[in-house]
């Protein structure tokens, strides 16, 4: 009795999110862990985050939306009270464990951030550019409705 595929698959999902949680990470100037370029690499490519733009905990309905399309495009919601636009651009990593953005419109200028994980949700840290903190949790897939 072989492994099938969806067993592989799982499987190979379950190691990708053991080594965001179990490999070294770098620290932020205050000395909490962030996460490597690798570890935002499988965090981000394919899936989504939601937040409010606060470090407190995002309550719904969110206010934006962002997705992180493997091949290097992000699109970003914000909800309908701020005009509920879309506004796409590009995303990319480091080497040095930043993820980093810029929009086509709306949000124009490039912004990078450090990424520290808390339990369900992420928070970002500024590092450089047009960028601000915040926390948001992670949605698996594509959740930005155009």
């Amino acid at each position: 009795m072989g492994l099938t595929r969806g067993t592989i698959g799982m499987l190979a999902a379950a190691t990708a999110l053991f080594a965001i949680f179990s490999a070294p990470a770098l620290a932020a100037d205050d000395g909490v862990p962030t996460l490597t370029t690798a570890q935002l690499k499988v965090l981000l490519s394919g899936n989504s985050l939601a937040g409010n733009g606060k470090v407190n905990d995002p309550v719904e309905p969110y206010d934006w939306v962002a997705h992180y399309g493997v091949d290097g495009t992000i699109r970003l919601k914000v909800k309908p009270e701020w005009g509920g636009t879309l506004t796409r651009g590009r995303w990319w990593l480091t080497d040095d464990g930043q993820q980093c953005r810029q929009f086509e419109t709306g949000h124009g200028k490039k912004g990078c951030w450090r990424f520290v994980r808390e339990g369900k949700f992420v928070r970002f840290l500024p590092t450089s550019g047009v960028a601000v903190e915040g926390r948001a949790v992670m949605l698996e897939g594509d959740e930005v409705v155009e």
